[in-house]
């Protein structure tokens, strides 16, 4: 539980800020979601990890260093970074919490987008499951999120 009351304070010290839009799904709002997606080779996949919530913040132009302040924290915190090990991947940086054998906090800091983005999904996630989440939400996140093991 600790992780997460991390992240909350992350969030709260941003939300409110000028320059910063923040927004979340719940759990209830993402239920209503059918999240299965296809794979390469047609096949369905349904997810059966269990999403709670789905936050973003994304700071304009006029919001600088605000990236580099959220990795800052995240970095000082309990969270593991994920070593992503693919030049590609430039400007993403993950950090994970889990919980037992599942990943109950994964938060994407983006540096391209505006003068930086924070999504961040809770839940009970399976680590093979992340690319099809990722599908199913439109975050395009798959090739970061293929790291975490």
């Amino acid at each position: 539980m600790a992780a997460q009351n991390t992240s909350t304070e992350i969030y709260n010290s941003f939300e409110n800020t000028e320059g910063v839009n923040s927004f979340s799904f719940s759990k209830m709002m993402l239920d209503a979601i059918d999240i299965t997606t296809e794979d390469e080779d047609g096949s369905i996949q349904q997810i059966k990890g269990d999403l709670h919530k789905v936050k973003f913040l994304n700071f304009n132009e006029n919001a600088s260093n605000n990236y580099k302040k959220l990795n800052r924290l995240f970095g000082d915190s309990n969270y593991k970074l994920v070593d992503l090990e693919n030049s590609d991947t430039e400007g993403i940086i993950v950090y994970i919490a889990r919980k037992g054998k599942h990943i109950s906090e994964i938060h994407l800091l983006i540096e391209d987008f505006g003068e930086g983005s924070l999504i961040s999904i809770y839940g009970d996630l399976k680590a093979e499951e992340l690319c099809a989440i990722s599908s199913a939400l439109n975050l395009n996140a798959c090739t970061h999120l293929q790291y975490i093991k």
